[in-house]
């Protein structure tokens, strides 16, 4: 890659230019996938250490997944929001 496209928002990948946020996304979770699969993988045969492949797997997972959220765009008045 030359030197001048280091902070560019596109890479060039295969000839096609490409936002390099989507780039790092995808390769990001494709290495989360692989940590997942390896880490059933080691579990099923019972590979070395059980806690580590757990850790791993539900650290991975917690990853993979989207942060839960309630607000589903609208507000409710303050009369109407729960009392703590």
């Amino acid at each position: 890659m030359p030197m001048e496209n280091r902070n560019s928002q596109e890479w060039l990948v295969f000839g096609s230019k490409l936002p390099k946020a989507e780039i790092v996304y995808f390769c990001q979770i494709v290495i989360v996938y692989i940590i997942i699969l390896t880490a059933i993988v080691n579990l099923s045969l019972n590979n070395g250490n059980s806690e580590l492949w757990i850790s791993l797997l539900c650290s991975a997972i917690g990853y993979a997944l989207p942060s839960p959220s309630l607000n589903n765009g609208r507000t409710l008045p303050i009369s109407e929001q729960p009392k703590l």
